[in-house]
Order: structure tokens, then C-alpha cells, then sequence
């Protein structure tokens, strides 16, 4: 066994070796558009795919949510499930399977048929009543054979300083289901569960995957984020391996992106063209250190803390930090007012209420 297990490594040893005649520039290329497909990434597409299936397979699509704070990874996830189905050019249309709609703030139905409408490629989407916008909208979907609508940015249809549900802008969702039979997942911040608990949303979006932040303060945890890191390594467009997954680096990793992947894959694909610049194979810590500084050591969640790159681990730290997401300083994609209000009891017409 032990033979076997050394060729293998030759073998991997020999196949990275190859990345040193490859241009910097492309490498540095590489790691910007690199994805680890880790499991809960896996989750995240399987909803998609179910959703996306429903059509041809149950009496009624099948919608869903993915929802998270900023930077746990939906975005990734979006690109990724689109790329899998790209658009294809035909003689009457563009045909677009996933059809990717980013809302805009304090979404009302005129201002969702016409986002749908400008991912549909229509010239006029935002001329015409709603009515008119929404029929052209229905039309053009099935006209460019769309199986699958993705909207992002869910979370505008909920008013969070007035705790209220944009509630004809639920309704207008609700009948866009029911007139194309169009599975729908949405993606978005927490506080957009809100939407999918009102009358009009609660029943049709049964498929629901929450992302969260990784956390190091369980050893399930710990095994997770250390598991992304040698996965990071492994892939990564260089010729040696960098030993992310270390213990104390990944200690350091922890404290520098408090478990948001978005920061994680920051700092690795940083310290690759760090790396790189310096003409070396592998990331080493003062590489990570500029990195920091340079795009995360500002950051809401991580700017009460030294450069966690510098000097000693802090273990202490370590021990006490939590998962961005779950801090109770402002966190991500929150405001700090936002983040500083107290939890109150919801009411009903919190969830159902309108303008």
C-alpha cells in the first residue's frame, strides 16, 4: 500500500509540474474562475436541478430558495447552474433554459416584469403598463423556451425597515407560476424568507436550502473548512502545493475570513497571483498578509482584528470567533443599523401586510 500511495503522489507531483509553462496571466485567469464543487456547493445545485426538472416530471413546478447573508456562496452557485445550461442562438429566438433575473430595490410587479423582460433581451422592457410588460414578459419566455427562472436579489420585495411584504408584488409572482408553469427558485438574504412565509408564496416554494458561513467552533466544522482548504490546494494553478490545510494556516485562514467563502476564495486567489508575481509555485504567508491588507483588512466583520498573517496565531481568537453570519457586530451584507436592531415578535400583518 505504501508503494501505491507514493507512485500516486509522483503522478500528481508530476501532473502539476505542468502548470510552469503556462503564462502567468492565465494562471492568475485560472484561479479568478476557479469553483471547489465542496458539499454544500453540491446541495445548492441539486436544489437548482430539482426545481429545474419539475417541469417535465410533477403535475405543478416545483420552486425554491437559496438563501444566506452575502458571501456564503449563492452567486457561485447561480453562475455555475447557468453555465451547465447556456443560451443557444436559433432562427426566431435565443433560447435561455436558465434565465438569471437580478431584481431591483423595493421590487413592485411593473419593476420584476420589466427585470424579467431586460434578461429576456427585450429592447422595450421597461415601456408599457404592468399588464402589457407582463404579457410580453409570458410571451417571450415562451418564445426563448425557458425552463428554469432564477431571480437573484429576492430580498427586495421585503421592506426591512417596515417589516412588510411587498404583497402585490407576491401575488404578481404567485400568478407568473400559475400562467407559464415555469419552476422559479429565488435567491437572496435572510430576511427574504419573510416573502416566501406570506400567503401567496408559502405553499409553492416548498424546496429550501439555507447557506451558511463555515464555522471552527465544532470539529465537524473545523474538518469542513480544513477539507476546502486542501481541495483549494490541490487545485490550484500552481506547481507545488501550498499546505493551505495546515493546521496552523488554516487556524490563520479562519480568523482572516470568518468562515465567508467569498473572503476565503479572496485571500487564495490573491495569495495565487501574489505568488506568481514573485515567480514562486507555492503561497506563502507574507503572501497572504499583503493580500489581506490590501482587500479584506477593512472589512465591517474583520477590522478589529491585527493582520491574522502576521506573527503568532492568535489561538485565543481562534477559539472565540464566530461564523460572520452568526457575530454580533455588523455583519455581512448587513448594515450596522440593520444588524442593531432588536428582534421583535412578527405579527401578521408584518408578513402579509403592503404599501
Amino acid at each position: 500500500m505504501a508503494a501505491v500511495k507514493t507512485s500516486k503522489q509522483s503522478a500528481a507531483s508530476a501532473d502539476r509540474g505542468e502548470w510552469r509553462d503556462m503564462p502567468a496571466a492565465e494562471r492568475i485567469q485560472r484561479a479568478n474562475n476557479l469553483i471547489v464543487l465542496h458539499p454544500r456547493f453540491r446541495d445548492a445545485v441539486e436544489l437548482l436541478r430539482r426545481c429545474h426538472e419539475s417541469a417535465r416530471t410533477a403535475s405543478e413546478p416545483a420552486c425554491g430558495a437559496l438563501l444566506g447573508a452575502s458571501g456564503v456562496g449563492k452567486t457561485s452557485v447561480i453562475s455555475h447552474y447557468h453555465k451547465l445550461h447556456p443560451a443557444a442562438e436559433t432562427e426566431t429566438a435565443t433560447c435561455q433554459p436558465v434565465l438569471r433575473v437580478t431584481l431591483q430595490p423595493d421590487a413592485r410587479p411593473k419593476g420584476i416584469a420589466a427585470d424579467l423582460l431586460l434578461a429576456l433581451g427585450d429592447p422595450a422592457w421597461s415601456s408599457g403598463t404592468v399588464q402589457t410588460l407582463t404579457n410580453r414578459a409570458v410571451k417571450l419566455l415562451q418564445r426563448c423556451r425557458v425552463e428554469l427562472i432564477v431571480f437573484d436579489e429576492f430580498h427586495h420585495l421585503f421592506d426591512m425597515d417596515r417589516a412588510k411584504v411587498m404583497t402585490k408584488a407576491a401575488q404578481w409572482l404567485k400568478v407568473l407560476i400559475v400562467n407559464t408553469s415555469i419552476p422559479i427558485v429565488v435567491c437572496g438574504m435572510p430576511e427574504a424568507e419573510h416573502v416566501l412565509r406570506a400567503e401567496h408564496t408559502e405553499r409553492r416554494f416548498k424546496e429550501r436550502l439555507r447557506l451558511h458561513c463555515f464555522t471552527w467552533r465544532t470539529p465537524a466544522g473545523r474538518r469542513e473548512f480544513c477539507g476546502m482548504l486542501k481541495r483549494l490546494d490541490q487545485t490550484l494553478p500552481l506547481a507545488e502545493e501550498s499546505q493551505l490545510a495546515d493546521p496552523d494556516l488554516a487556524g490563520r485562514f479562519y480568523l482572516a475570513c470568518r468562515g465567508v467563502p467569498d473572503y476565503l476564495m479572496t485571500l487564495v486567489r490573491g495569495g495565487v497571483a501574489e505568488a506568481l508575481g514573485r515567480r514562486s509555485e507555492r503561497i506563502e504567508l507574507p503572501d497572504l498578509a499583503r493580500v489581506f491588507e490590501a482587500k479584506l483588512a477593512q472589512q465591517r466583520v474583520l477590522a478589529e482584528q491585527p493582520n491574522p498573517f502576521i506573527g503568532q496565531l492568535d489561538r485565543g481568537a481562534l477559539d472565540r470567533v464566530q461564523p460572520a453570519d452568526q457575530a454580533r457586530t455588523a455583519g455581512v451584507g448587513l448594515s450596522p443599523k440593520a444588524s442593531g436592531k432588536r428582534p421583535r415578535a412578527a405579527t401578521a400583518s408584518d408578513y402579509l401586510g403592503g404599501r
